[in-house]
């Protein structure tokens, strides 16, 4: 009986890993309940997601909400405004590369602004591993924050990636940071299709980025 119960134990071991390992997911900071060691325990009442680097939808069905999970972690971790941010990715099919966006928000997701956006290439010939320097602004107010990170793959289903980890800005006392709104596409009826783009010379629906909204956070001085 012990026999059979440790080839289980680690068969569900190697299901997760396996599970972890498809698609992309954000790994640092951690994206909300990630698996991976180091990462803070879920907050009460939530669980560990192994199936992390799934999308969150696709351009006909919503699967899961933006930053897939809602809750917040009670643990975050800091940052200095103006520090940059060396994300981490696990990446187990990076689809073609595709677009990606990250953005903040001071309200828990109702608000976002736009801190970096790369088109086309984000994550083409990804394997294992991948890494992206993403700035706080200099100006960005104290407080605690959601930081997020989304994809629309080039290649595949037509799908979006989402995760958000949770943060806490050292900056100034109040304050507002200025952009645009994130572009969410591919997510369910309703929001732009973006459609594959293997090739270079294939529309890739880059100029619905350029019609994000400009967008205002402001943080109140405690």
């Amino acid at each position: 009986m012990m026999f059979k119960t440790t080839i289980l134990a680690a068969a569900m071991v190697a299901f997760s890993a396996l599970t972890v390992q498809a698609h992309v997911g954000l790994s640092f900071p951690c994206a909300r309940y990630h698996p991976a060691a180091g990462c803070p325990a879920p907050p009460s009442g939530q669980s560990i997601d192994y199936d992390i680097n799934a999308p969150i939808g696709t351009s006909d069905s919503k699967n899961f909400p933006i930053c897939k999970h809602t809750v917040p972690y009670t643990k975050r971790t800091s940052f200095k405004a103006g520090q940059t941010i060396s994300t981490k990715y696990s990446v187990g099919a990076a689809h073609g590369g595709g677009h990606c966006q990250w953005a903040l928000s001071y309200d828990n997701g109702k608000t976002w602004v736009v801190l970096k956006t790369m088109i086309r290439n984000c994550l083409k010939g990804a394997s294992g591993s991948y890494s992206v320097p993403v700035q706080i602004p200099a100006d960005a107010p104290s407080g605690k924050a959601t930081f997020m990170w989304l994809w629309n793959n080039a290649i595949g289903n037509r799908e979006l990636y989402s995760n958000c980890a949770d943060i806490e800005i050292k900056g100034t006392n109040g304050g507002s940071i200025k952009g645009v709104a994130p572009l969410i596409a591919n997510y369910g009826q309703g929001t732009p299709r973006i459609g594959e783009f293997p090739n270079a010379n294939q529309p890739d629906g880059s100029e619905l980025f350029a019609k994000r909204k400009a967008v205002t956070i402001t943080v109140k001085a405690k």
